[in-house]
């Protein structure tokens, strides 16, 4: 958050409709202990999601039965194998034979490393799954094109609260400052008069467009599913770390979600962009919970690009709302700092995935960040906010907490002229441990 000079932090300002917005907040909060409990539910958001994501794509999402209470959602048709598997005589002729053929994979960085299949019409998510499954059974590393949402079952339905605005955002440039990319659904192209989010880079057009275009599929006059997540989550980063540059990169489109290839290719290029820390706050579970094969082969490019260029990489995810221990995936991965959620009371949040996997934890209930202009649907809240412009808002979840770690070792690696590794290591010192919550750290306030 920012002082009017951009520099320090300010308390958050509660203002007329505290109880109300308290109110949406704890209503968030119970949404996320209950979604994930009611399968209903689950097959509704997940019938909204695979018709937007059809409307924007012209592929459709399905759900993958798998263990748990989370079902795994997957584009219908598509599974994805290592190249060595791929380059495997054996492999390729079974997959061949159960009707799979080589499709164009636009994945620059990832590319060389994994092969996206495409099975015949009339081939059902069920029946790839048998194929992945045998595949794996015979050693070869494969999986269905798996989906990794900041929504549907891992987010509110109903979305965020309006809240009373924050002092205007003046930003102070700063050499060397360190670069911020957010993998997510975008950055709104609406024009603030309040400074906050100014300086974030937009496109419209080309191969790297960034803009959330907020009301596409249906369009009609109401903000879609999702949208506007990241131009909050730029929001959180730019409370804790006023001088960071903030670069966004949208890999998630209809119903707030992307395939692990479409986020896979954006780390990629964030990173190659020069980035020093890349938030994640999207993720899933996945069949068998295993890796994303094709966000490990981002990873693995990362890691090269590390040694090449003599840099550190941080990439921060968040764990998920799951509400028990199974890993969510990117956030699992070691070479990922998975940051789940605390009430704002700074005790564990049972609505937040945990586990040994989890690498820390801070307060995601209430959060305060900019937002969008844009009214909210009746199909996703009994109680719709009508956001102005200039709005702010209120949001719980993991996706919030991850960028506030983000945030502060961005401002850590300022404040001490320190990579982006080593800055995490001297934040993480300053929490305390929580078991399956990791180190549970004090950076923004919550309601």
């Amino acid at each position: 958050m920012s002082t009017s000079d951009g520099t320090g932090p300010v308390p958050p300002v509660p203002g007329n409709g505290q109880s109300r917005a308290h109110g949406k907040v704890r209503q968030q909060v119970a949404e996320l202990v209950r979604t994930p409990r009611e399968p209903a539910l689950r097959r509704q958001v997940a019938r909204t999601i695979r018709d937007r994501y059809h409307a924007r794509t012209d592929r459709w999402v399905g759900a993958v039965g798998g263990h748990g209470a989370i079902e795994t959602l997957v584009v219908e048709r598509e599974i994805i194998v290592t190249r060595s598997t791929w380059e495997d005589e054996g492999a390729r002729s079974y997959l061949e034979i159960r009707g799979l053929e080589r499709a164009s994979l636009e994945a620059p960085g990832i590319d060389d490393r994994v092969v996206l299949l495409r099975a015949r019409d009339g081939v059902t998510a069920d029946e790839l799954d048998d194929t992945v499954a045998e595949l794996r059974l015979r050693g070869f590393a494969a999986s269905q094109n798996q989906v990794l949402p900041c929504s549907p079952v891992v987010k509110n339905l109903g979305g965020p609260a309006l809240a009373t605005p924050l002092e205007p955002f003046v930003p102070t440039p700063v050499p060397n400052a360190p670069t911020v990319a957010i993998v997510d659904t975008g950055i709104t192209s609406q024009a603030r008069t309040d400074g906050w989010l100014h300086d974030v880079p937009r496109h419209a057009h080309g191969a790297n467009v960034n803009v959330d275009p907020l009301d596409f599929a249906p369009r009609d006059g109401y903000l879609d599913l999702c949208a506007g997540h990241g131009t909050f989550v730029a929001g959180v980063v730019a409370r804790v770390a006023p001088m960071a540059q903030i670069r966004v990169y949208r890999a998630l489109l209809g119903g707030g979600v992307g395939t692990e290839i479409d986020v896979a290719a954006a780390i990629v290029r964030a990173v190659e962009d020069g980035a020093d820390i890349v938030n994640l706050s999207l993720g899933s579970s996945t069949l068998y919970d295993q890796p994303s094969l094709a966000v490990e082969a981002a990873l693995d490019r990362i890691e090269e690009i590390e040694r090449e260029q003599g840099r550190e990489v941080l990439v921060v995810a968040a764990a998920g709302n799951g509400g028990d221990t199974r890993p969510m995936w990117p956030a699992a991965f070691r070479q990922v700092i998975a940051v789940a959620g605390l009430t704002a009371s700074h005790h564990a949040a049972p609505w937040s995935s945990h586990g040994f996997w989890v690498d820390c934890s801070t307060v995601a209930e209430g959060i305060c960040a900019p937002f969008v202009k844009g009214e909210e649907s009746y199909e996703f809240t009994a109680d719709p906010d009508d956001f102005p412009a200039d709005s702010f808002a209120l949001w719980s979840g993991t996706s919030f907490a991850a960028p506030q770690v983000v945030g502060k070792v961005a401002a850590l690696m300022h404040e001490h002229g320190v990579g982006a590794r080593t800055a995490y290591a001297l934040l993480r010192a300053t929490g305390t441990s929580i078991p399956d919550y990791g180190r549970a750290l004090q950076i923004l306030p919550g309601v």
